[in-house]
Parts: structure tokens; sequence; C-alpha cells
């Protein structure tokens, strides 16, 4: 009797668990067969940082499914090699999409192609992401055709329209995310006219909505110029805590305030928080911090070379190191190699350079080394995309400056043309 008590007991308490964690399950296929695709997810709309939920590979035929849990309604990329596409899923929702990635011109760099398109061929969510989206593209005309009377002629009750066609359009709003992103979308026009409004309607004793990206807009504006009393930020604590975070946030990244500083005040405020969701907003920032700025650890790789050697980051813990990221040749490759083999030819043992060519590209710069007799490694990319957003390649070529014992020097670094060469020198003094 005692053990089925017991357990009775064990049910009870997981009860709230199971009836938050649910399934979601996405089934869909991509013209890019054979290639890593991730479900990522982001809760966090302040610092948008993406936490992977899945992973798979599409098989031969660009088939691939996942099945996860989630306890919310929450934001996803599905990411297919390096391309984003968005959606919004629900706990024990089904999709069936296709994504096409587009190919890029014979022109383009890895990063100019066009984005890639979504095509959603049945959901079964109780239809809460079709009324999103039927609901947002009403709120977004809207909003454009009447911006002007509603901020210039300060007539805000036109706002009071938008709910009207919504409910004829649409019905009745039966998921509260999508409630919130109208409230905040109107928000975001109320603000030019009234900042005061919307501090008090809108933020003053009011749910703090992470995941919703309508919300943070408004967050992020209205406190960049609206300094709140002590009385509000006592009477929201929660709200409180959150606008220090986002002060240290902004703080580092626009320089006024060092890495040691950030951490420090971000982590205390961590501590002391009795705020799961800034506990996690606190570590999102930590991260972000601590991603390829100075002094933080590099991303290590293992690459091939051209005789198919591995090469590792680590294999010059003793050595700075110069990563030279690399696609299709042009003439700005072709002036860039010419003054960095120079500068090669100078440092000598002072740095060692790795040119990191993608997988399309590898053989032709092989056949360049070679033709031109440079001397340092030039390593396959290869299948190792991963690497391109570690490193934070958004362009080619790029420049990744490391200290010794495989520590971020400057990322990313000039050209060899624009001071390369005095920012190595300065580095290679700390």
């Amino acid at each position: 009797m005692r053990n089925k008590i017991a357990i009775l007991s064990v049910l009870v308490l997981l009860m709230p668990f199971f009836a938050l964690s649910q399934n979601v399950k996405i089934v869909g296929t991509t013209n890019r067969p054979n290639t890593l695709v991730r479900l990522m997810s982001c809760t966090d709309k302040l610092t948008y940082f993406e936490t992977q939920l899945a992973e798979t590979q599409s098989d031969k035929d660009g088939k691939f499914a996942f099945e996860t849990t989630i306890n919310e309604i929450t934001p996803v990329d599905i990411v297919v090699g390096l391309d984003h596409v968005d959606m919004i899923v629900c706990p024990n929702g089904n999709y069936d999409i296709e994504i096409e990635v587009n190919d890029r011109a014979e022109d383009k760099s890895f990063f100019e192609k066009e984005p890639p398109e979504m095509y959603i061929n049945t959901i079964d969510d109780g239809g809460f992401y079709a009324q999103y989206l039927a609901v947002a593209e009403i709120v977004d005309y809207f909003l454009y055709d009447n911006a002007y009377d509603i901020i210039q002629k300060r007539n805000l009750k036109l706002l009071d329209e938008l709910d009207n066609q919504i409910n004829t359009s649409v019905g009745e709003i039966k998921y509260k995310f999508i409630s919130d992103f109208v409230k905040y979308r109107k928000a975001s026009v109320i603000m030019a006219v009234n900042q005061q409004k919307v501090l008090k309607e809108y933020f003053d004793n009011q749910e703090v909505l992470y995941s919703q990206y309508a919300y943070m807009d408004v967050f992020q504006e209205v406190f960049k110029t609206v300094t709140p009393d002590a009385d509000f930020l006592s009477r929201n604590k929660q709200l409180a805590e959150l606008i220090n975070l986002n002060n240290v946030r902004k703080c580092f990244f626009s320089n006024a305030c060092d890495k040691k500083y950030a951490l420090k005040t971000v982590n205390d405020i961590k501590k002391s928080s009795k705020y799961v969701k800034n506990q996690e907003v606190a570590d999102h920032i930590i991260a972000q911090i601590n991603d390829l700025t100075y002094d933080s650890e590099a991303p290590d790789f293992n690459l091939k070379d051209n005789l198919g050697k591995v090469v590792q980051l680590s294999d010059y813990q003793d050595n700075m190191v110069l990563l030279q990221f690399v696609d299709r040749y042009s003439p700005l490759n072709e002036h860039e190699f010419s003054v960095l083999n120079e500068l090669q030819k100078q440092w000598n043992d002072t740095i060692q350079v790795l040119t990191i060519a993608t997988k399309e590209t590898f053989d032709d710069y092989v056949q360049l080394f070679e033709k031109q007799g440079y001397k340092w490694p030039v390593l396959n990319l290869n299948f190792n995309i991963l690497l391109l957003e570690k490193y934070h390649i958004v362009m080619f070529p790029s420049y990744v400056i490391l200290k010794k014992n495989g520590r971020v020097g400057m990322a990313p670094a000039p050209a060899p043309d624009h001071n390369l060469e005095n920012h190595v020198r300065r580095i290679s003094r700390y």
C-alpha cells in the first residue's frame, strides 16, 4: 500500500511536467539531399540566442524528420546546411513542409544567394499557425496604411479599427501568443506618440514575454529612451532585472565597458535572481560575451590539407595563427593573396597562416598555391560548414587573428592591405 501511495505521489508531482511538455513533429523535404538539417529554438527574443532542439540528415531524396519536446508555443528556425527558414510551432503540433534552397549564381559568393523558401503542405496544430499568419498579415497592412494618421495626427483611436478588421476577417483570436503579438505591435506605434502610455499600460505589472518578438522590439525601444523611476522598478522586479541585463549587454557590445566588468555584472545578476527565465537570459549574454571576443577560446577544427593530412588548430598552440576563409577566386582574392604572401615572408615564424577553402573551391586553391609558390597550408572545409558559423563568417575572404594557445586575438580581422600587419604586431605583444 505504501508503495502505491509513493508511486501516486510521484505521478502527481510529474503531472505538471507532462501537461506542459508535449511532442512536436516536423517532416519535410528539401532540394538538398544528404545535408545536415537542424531544428533551432529561440525563446529568448532579447538576445536571439538559439538552442538546438534536434539534428538530422536529409536522405538521398531530400527527406528529413524531427520529433522533439516543447512546453510552449516556440519560435524555431529550420536550418538546411547554413540556410535558415523560420516558423512558430505548437506543443503537440504536426507539420509537413518543403524547403527549397536557392542555388547561388556563378558571380555570387557563398553568402550572397537568395534566401530559402518554405512551403507548408499540411499542419495539425489546432489552427494556431494559420491564424497567426492571417493576423500578422492584417496587422502589417493596417499599420503600414495608417501609420501617418496614427503617428502624425496622433489618432490612437484608429487602432480600434484594427481589432475590428481582425475580428471580421479571422474571428476570435484563440491563442494568447497571437493576442500578445497584436497588443505589442500596437504598442510599437503608440510609442511614437506617447511613451509614458506604453510604459504604464504595456510594461507596468505586465507579464514579461521572452519569446514574443513584438514585445521585445518595444522593450528595446522604450527602455532605450525612458528611464523608469524607483517605484516602477520596485513593482516590476523581474522586468527591472531584465532591463539591467540588457543594459550590460548593450554596454559591452558598444565597447562602453570591458569584458571583465560585463561578465561579473551579469553573473552577479544571475546569482541573485529568483527568475528562471532571467537566469537563462544571463547565460545567453555570458555565452555571447565569450563568443569569439578577445581572449576567448577559439573553435577547434579537424580539416585535411591537399595531402590528406588532418590539421587541427590545437597543432599550433605555440603559434599565433591567421585564419583566411576563402570561396571562389576573384581579382580581390588575387590582390589579397599577393599582399599576404609578402607579409608571410616578413613574419617568418611569428604567425602561422592557414587558408581554409570551401569544398567546391579547394582543388582550385591547391593548384593556385602550387602555381604561385605559396608556402602555407591550404585546408579543405569539406562538409564542416558549421565552422563558418562558429567563426561568424558572413563574407569571403574573411580573416581571424588567433593568439597563442588557441585564444581569439581579433575576429573579424582586416584584410592584408588594410593594416592587418599592425594588428598582428599589436596582438603579438600581449
